[in-house]
Parts: C-alpha cells; sequence; structure tokens
C-alpha cells in the first residue's frame, strides 16, 4: 500500500519534473548565473515610494530560497514568494525607512492558517504607529484576507466585487470510501475521547465527539477574530457578528454601507487614494515591489551576542526529514545542538507549527531540548497549529508562547495500521508465507488483520506512550498528572482559551518570543540567526529534496489539485509507529 501511493504520486509528478529540469537548464543561465552567486544585499530606496505588498494564498514561516521555486515564480509572472519572517521584518525595516511612505496591500486571495494572519495583521498595525498610512484593495477579499484588511487605515473594495464575512467552518477529508474501493481497511488504536486523528480512516461522518470540540474552538476563534474586525472599523462586535452570521456584507454596496469597506473603487483609483494617503501625487508617484524590498531583511544591529531561531515546521516524523514540509527528529536535533555548542548563540527560540506526528520522534527532540536548556534559554514560539506531538516538543522548554488564535493541545496518542487483505490477496492475488519462532514473532502482516493477542499488546504500548505524554506535559507545565489528565484525552484548545489553563505562559507572536530569551539570557543587544541555514543557490539545485518540493509545487499548478492534498497523501509512507497527531487534512474557513 506504500509502496503503490510513492509509485503514484511519482507517476503523476513524472510530467511535472520534466518541465521543470528543462525550465532548470533556462532559469540557471537567465537568472541563476545573474541574481544568485550567493547575494543577499538588500534593496534599498532612493526616492519617496510606495511599497506594493500582495499576499498569496499561502505564507509559510520562511522565505523560499530556493532557485527552482523562483524560476516557477518567474515563468508564472509572480512576485517572490514572502514567507511570515520577511512580511515581519520588512514592514519594521519600512517604518523606520524615511524613503517608505506608505504600504498598497493585496491581501485578498489570502488563504493561509488564522495566527499567521493575526501576526501580519499586527506587524501592520505596528507600522502604521510610524505615522505611514497603509490601504489594501482587493476585488475579493477572503474571510482571512478581508481580517487582515481591517487593519489598515483604508479597505477598498472593487464595486464589482465581493466581501467573504460569512462566518467559519473546518473541513475534514474522509478517506473511508477511498480505501473502500481500494481493499483497504485500518485497524486502531488509541487513547482520548476526542483523538480523532483516525476518524477520516475508519468513518464516513464525524463523531460527535469531535463534532463537539471542533464547534467550541472555532466559535473561540471567530469570536476573537470578530472582536479585532469591530475594534478596528469602530463598530459594535454583536453588530459584525450578525453580519458574518447572515452573510449581510458580501455585496459591495452593503459592505460599504454597514461600514467593512470605506470606498468601492477599481484598482487605478485605489491605487490614487494610497499616494494621496502617503501625501504623494498619484501621477508621480514611485512604486516598488515590497517583495524585493522585504527580501532578506534584518532589523537587527549587528552585535556578537546571537540568539537562534530554529523552525520547526510540519508533520514530525524520526530521522531525516523528508522534502514535503515535515520535521525529521535527526534533522531537528542537529540544528539544536549546532545552536546550542555555539558560544555567541545565548539563547534559542524555536518556532513550531506542526499538527504532530510520530511519538518515538516528538520524545526524542522533547529529550534534547530539556538537555539543552540546561545550557541555556530555550524559549518555545507557537505557530498556526502546535498540537499533539508539537506539543508535546515545546511543553518542555522553558516558556511558551503563541498568538490568541493559534491552535494547541490535543493531549492523546493513536497508532493506524492497514490491512491490505482484500487488495493484497483477493485483488492482487499476492500470497505471504512466514515461519514463526514465537507467538508474536510475525508482527504486523500486510495480508491479516492483528490477532487477539497482537491487538492487546499494541493497546498496552499505546496506553504506555499516553501515560508517558502526560508526565512528560506535567513535568514541563509544572501541573500534577490529575490536573493535565483532565486537560488531555485529545481536546483541541485555542492558546487564548490554554493561557488560563497554564498550558501556555503568554500570548504573543515570534518576536515576543525573541524578547522573552533575550531577557532570560540577560542580553539587551543581540541579532537573529536562523536555523536551517539557507545553502547557496547551486547547493540547493543540486539537492534531491528541494527538486521534489518543486515538483509538488508544479504538479500543484498542472493539475490544479490542492498542493496540501498532493503532500497528505505522500506522507501517509512516512508514518511510522503510534503517533501524537491532530486531524488529517482540516481546512479552516
Amino acid at each position: 500500500m506504500i509502496k503503490f501511493l510513492k509509485y503514484f504520486i511519482t507517476l503523476l509528478g513524472g510530467f511535472a519534473l520534466g518541465i521543470i529540469s528543462i525550465a532548470l537548464v533556462c532559469g540557471i543561465f537567465i537568472s541563476g548565473l545573474t541574481s544568485k552567486m550567493g547575494s543577499t544585499k538588500e534593496e534599498e530606496l532612493s526616492e519617496p515610494t510606495i511599497l506594493n505588498l500582495t499576499l498569496r494564498t499561502e505564507v509559510n514561516e520562511r522565505s523560499g530560497s530556493n532557485p527552482l521555486d523562483e524560476i516557477i515564480s518567474a515563468a508564472s509572472n509572480e512576485s517572490p514568494v514572502l514567507g511570515l519572517d520577511d512580511i515581519i521584518n520588512g514592514l519594521k525595516k519600512a517604518s523606520k525607512d524615511s524613503q517608505v511612505k506608505g504600504i498598497y496591500l493585496d491581501c485578498g486571495s489570502y488563504g493561509g492558517g488564522m495566527a499567521t494572519a493575526e501576526e501580519i495583521r499586527n506587524a501592520i498595525l505596528l507600522f502604521r504607529k510610524s505615522g505611514k498610512s497603509v490601504v489594501a484593495y482587493s476585488g475579493l477579499y477572503s474571510e482571512l484576507g478581508y481580517y487582515i484588511a481591517s487593519a489598515c487605515d483604508k479597505v477598498i473594495l472593487n464595486p464589482r466585487g465581493f466581501l467573504e464575512v460569512d462566518g467559519i467552518s473546518a473541513k475534514f477529508v474522509m478517506y473511508k470510501g477511498l480505501f473502500e474501493k481500494l481493499g483497504v481497511d485500518f485497524q486502531i488504536f488509541r487513547v482520548g475521547k476526542f483523538k480523532s486523528a483516525v476518524e477520516p480512516f475508519i468513518q464516513k461522518e464525524m463523531s460527535e465527539a469531535n463534532r463537539e470540540q471542533v464547534t467550541a474552538y472555532i466559535t473561540s476563534l471567530y469570536k476573537f477574530q470578530i472582536k479585532n474586525i469591530a475594534s478596528s472599523r469602530k463598530l459594535q462586535m454583536d453588530s459584525v457578528w450578525q453580519m458574518a452570521m447572515q452573510s449581510k456584507a458580501q455585496l459591495p454596496k452593503d459592505a460599504k454601507s454597514l461600514g467593512l469597506v470605506d470606498a468601492l473603487e477599481y484598482e487605478t483609483e485605489a491605487k490614487n487614494i494610497a499616494a494621496k494617503e502617503a501625501k504623494m501625487r498619484p501621477e508621480t508617484a514611485h512604486w516598488f515591489d515590497f517583495a524585493k524590498y522585504a527580501k532578506d531583511a534584518d532589523p537587527y544591529a549587528y552585535s556578537e551576542n546571537k540568539i537562534a531561531v530554529i523552525y520547526a515546521v510540519g508533520e514530525i516524523m524520526p530521522g531525516k526529514q523528508n522534502p514535503n514540509e515535515q520535521i525529521g527528529s535527526k534533522t531537528f536535533i542537529t540544528q539544536l545542538h549546532k545552536a546550542q555548542k555555539d558560544a555567541t548563540i545565548k539563547a534559542i527560540v524555536i518556532r513550531i507549527n506542526s499538527p504532530g506526528g510520530s511519538a518515538f520522534a516528538s520524545d526524542e527532540m522533547a529529550h534534547e531540548i530539556i538537555a539543552c536548556k540546561k545550557v541555556k534559554p530555550v524559549i518555545v514560539s507557537f505557530g498556526d497549529v502546535s498540537a499533539s506531538g508539537g506539543y508535546y516538543m515545546g511543553c518542555v522548554a522553558d516558556s511558551i508562547f503563541a498568538l490568541p488564535n493559534t491552535i494547541t493541545g490535543s493531549i492523546g496518542v493513536f497508532a493506524l495500521l492497514p490491512n491490505t487483505e482484500k487488495l493484497f490477496g483477493n485483488t492482487m492475488g499476492l500470497n505471504y508465507q512466514t515461519v514463526e519462532l514465537g507467538e508474536l514473532s510475525a508482527g504486523w502482516r500486510p495480508d491479516r488483520p492483528l490477532s487477539a493477542k497482537e491487538q492487546e499488546k499494541m493497546q498496552l504500548m499505546v496506553n504506555s506512550i499516553y501515560d508517558d505524554f502526560i508526565t512528560t506535559v506535567a513535568t514541563g507545565r509544572k501541573l500534577t498528572k490529575g490536573r493535565v489528565s483532565e486537560l488531555a484525552e485529545g481536546r483541541v484548545y485555542t492558546a487564548e482559551n490554554a493561557l488560563p489553563l497554564g498550558l501556555i505562559d503568554g500570548l504573543g507572536g515570534i518576536d515576543r518570543a525573541i524578547t522573552s530569551a533575550a531577557r532570560k539570557a540577560k542580553i539587551q543587544e543581540y541579532r537573529v540567526v536562523k536555523f536551517p541555514e539557507n545553502e547557496d543557490w547551486l547547493s540547493q539545485i543540486l539537492q534531491a529534496d528541494e527538486v521534489s518540493k518543486a515538483k509538488f509545487r508544479a504538479l500543484a499548478k498542472t493539475t490544479g489539485i490542492d498542493l496540501k492534498t498532493l503532500q497528505q497523501i505522500d506522507q501517509i509512507q512516512y508514518l511510522q509507529g503510534p503517533q501524537y497527531l491532530l486531524p488529517w487534512s482540516v481546512k479552516m474557513h
């Protein structure tokens, strides 16, 4: 089954990989040799300028530095892909740059995470405190795109556009029907009433317990969002809530009359308004791409003292991480040791954005974090999601900070074993034979379900791992095991709700975590270094991992299949052993 999925993805990607290979040859000579020879010089402006910032559907934690991605972006006539790090640092740089007079923001198509949206929104509000203007314009605002835009001085909507402020939902992809057609079913072992990560594999509909907890946390998330919109737009929260629940503001004229947008204009007029807000003449205003301006922006002055930010993004797996946004325990530990041994690094911030994964790998990383914090401070910053295994590895740090709309918790465990008896035996005609010495020596076989004895042993193992989870959280968060047990069973929390429960230490983004790390290290002057470090462009091109990443992105573009869906199918092959994992494929709207 695992090999079948792997070959299936490889076959689909073959055509896209061929295209990339051709583009690579051209790209190396056209752009690689001219602009990627290791240069990281920041863009400097020579005249008063308005920066044009466009947010794409997804915003990753870090800006991409892979020339293959830049070739694909150039072919699509798109700006370089910006990560959250460069967006925040670019806005800091722009706030202090006397040549920057304002920002023109197109964030309507934003479809990334909720906590990421919150960090961008907070960075815009901070930029505005410099006295400079931010004007948002879009033909269509997504729910979170509008949330970001609501932090701007003015929000402009195309007169024929659409405003998607119409509530919130969580969409789950259920795989049971697919695997039934393939002749595959699953044996499940879990602990936790709310540990619902296995549901897509064994049910065609959500359980009531899962529906209950999802309803609770999306309600909390949306109330937080509506409260901030109401505050920024100087409206009553109850009024904005009713607008959303009844979809009253979707049409442009309604959005304006209800106070959610300031003007209905086409793009040319919107840019003229942005120029006037920046106190510039529209016909002579100079515009510059924010993505180019912010690339590799560094708001920190040079200092011998450093704070390391180690990024841990994706599902957790043992060993070296694979290309598709996963956290490999071996790779992470190598980066942690590098930062730990560097005497110029005075503290470490671990940025975790993960729904969890391998229980074994999560424990390995937590063990090394405990050892590391004996040498220097270790502070954790949670991103959009830091739950289950992501929470496990973070709970042992000195302090944890998260945005109010971060998803966390999910203290529980499960194991998932496929039974391919129908597929391999009946459909493919495979017949497995074993010679056994010991009643459990054969272990799992793909052509049959586990015996009652094997099931009993597996459940005992899962129970033991769950007890370890409870103990680790209790020790790391200085809570009793009894209290953690009350909060556990796979329950999911927003960070706003997790704070009074003692599961995190404070609300804030990565900047607050960095400030806390500096305070704990007792340093006032410092600069930030990021791990894993970006390699030079030629090394990246030659890495199979980078080619594979670009292959999936190209495949998504050419087939129209969602990138996350392709990666999730591919990631099934990497599931090893019991898992600390949130539900598969949760898409927040």
